[in-house]
């Protein structure tokens, strides 16, 4: 009997200590400055395209989106290039990399779980350049490739069933997907897929400025963005960052990531066809205004 207690305080002590080591910040985010490595997470790769494609479906039914052949083209042109220099992807990961334009004026962007990645028409306005706009898109493209989402949902299962979620990673209870609905996780446009931390943020931040650099666009043009909207559209970026907080010294990080990168090219800024498009859409009626609820 004694051994057998001991066993089991073992066992308990040994599925406490990977509660820990589940839930620490620091082991989540420390990452080595070029090492983009996703944190912890109860989901595949593949279980995260299949989330991100349910989320999608209910979110293309939330928000206007904008149909427009060449605005809509243009984006996934773009989008695509710059998911093709985004990390972790050479163990065969297939993200559906999906781009969406919002008809809002509000100047925001965010990513669902496996390449589903939404950018507001305000945001495009915005942008005084292609290399501007491309840095939102590789910002949340960091989101994709870290996992964040699904980062968030794990956190969240754990946090509510811990017992039965330690079970299921012994292979002991039903798929991660209907855990979600039994932990009360929703999609659409207020899931908590789309809720990051400052950490998320700053990763994000250096993936999207590695991916830029990697695909020939200045690397400040990201950080350029942020900045530019926080001064000159205060009241059109409320909803951006809340949905992205600041991590503070975002300027400065970037800064000092570029230099590690590799050395300074001839780096693209701007194209005719982001000209276009941009024209495009500042010639579009207004945007609706939001449904207040």
């Amino acid at each position: 009997m004694k051994d057998f207690a001991i066993k089991r305080i073992g066992r308990w002590a040994g599925l406490a200590l990977l509660a820990v080591l589940v839930l620490s910040p620091v082991l989540l985010y420390a990452v080595g400055e070029l090492d983009f490595q996703p944190g912890f997470n109860l989901f595949s790769p593949v279980q995260d395209v299949e989330v991100g494609r349910n989320a999608s479906a209910e979110v293309n039914k939330q928000v206007p989106l904008i149909r427009a052949a060449r605005v809509v083209g243009y984006v996934n042109d773009l989008g695509k290039r710059l998911a093709a220099f985004a990390p972790n992807q050479s163990s065969g990961t297939q993200y559906a990399w999906t781009f969406r334009v919002v008809n809002s004026s509000d100047i925001n962007a965010f990513a669902l779980p496996g390449g589903f990645i939404y950018v507001n028409r305000g945001a495009i306005e915005a942008s005084q350049d292609e290399a501007q706009i491309a840095g939102v898109l590789a910002h949340e493209e960091g989101h994709v490739v870290m996992r964040h989402g699904t980062h968030q949902a794990s956190e969240m299962m754990l946090a509510q069933a811990p017992l039965s979620i330690l079970m299921g990673l012994l292979g002991q209870s039903s798929s991660l997907l209907s855990q979600l609905a039994q932990v009360g996780l929703s999609f659409g446009v207020n899931s908590i897929l789309l809720r990051n931390s400052r950490a998320a943020e700053s990763q994000a931040d250096e993936v999207g400025t590695y991916i830029l650099y990697q695909a020939g666009y200045d690397p400040y043009g990201m950080a350029q963005f942020f900045q530019i909207i926080e001064q000159k559209y205060p009241q059109r970026t409320i909803q951006f960052f809340s949905d992205h907080p600041n991590p503070g010294n975002r300027i400065k990080a970037v800064d000092e990531e570029i230099p590690m990168l590799g050395p300074r090219k001839g780096w693209k800024k701007d194209s005719p066809e982001f000209e276009t498009v941009k024209q495009i859409l500042l010639q579009m009626p207004p945007a609706p205004k939001p449904v207040q609820k």
